[in-house]
């Protein structure tokens, strides 16, 4: 049986994977779901997102929308691009890191929100 070792494999130095950048979309989503639900319990913030107002009213569609329909998205392009055995392409890549950005950008809002909860007069 032939042993493998980290040397034989190929190192991208300085770039992330297709996998990991789909993971860390995925975390963000979750981030976004969790902050966008504690600062609607605060009673002080209303969801700006006309879309999703209706379906924050309940957890189990909450749930299906912002949990298992992103994470069996995630699986299913992450599969998808396994078996097309391509190399990440520049498309991917821009959409990922595009879709990494933009959910920073909510998650940084949201912090931005937490600190004045926490810090308004």
């Amino acid at each position: 049986m032939p042993t493998v070792s980290f040397a034989d494999k190929p190192v991208r130095a300085g770039r992330y994977s297709f996998y990991h950048k789909l993971f860390v979309l995925y975390l963000l989503n979750l981030a976004d779901w969790l902050c966008t639900e504690a600062l609607l319990a605060t009673g002080k913030f209303f969801e700006a997102n006309p879309i999703m107002r209706p379906v924050l009213s309940g957890f189990l569609p909450t749930l299906l929308l912002k949990g298992l329909l992103p994470l069996g998205l995630s699986l299913l392009c992450a599969l998808l691009h396994r078996l097309s055995r391509v190399d990440d392409s520049r498309f991917s890549s821009a959409l990922l890191n595009t879709g990494i950005v933009v959910y920073s950008l909510v998650n940084l809002w949201h912090i931005v929100n937490f600190l004045l909860l926490f810090f308004a007069f």
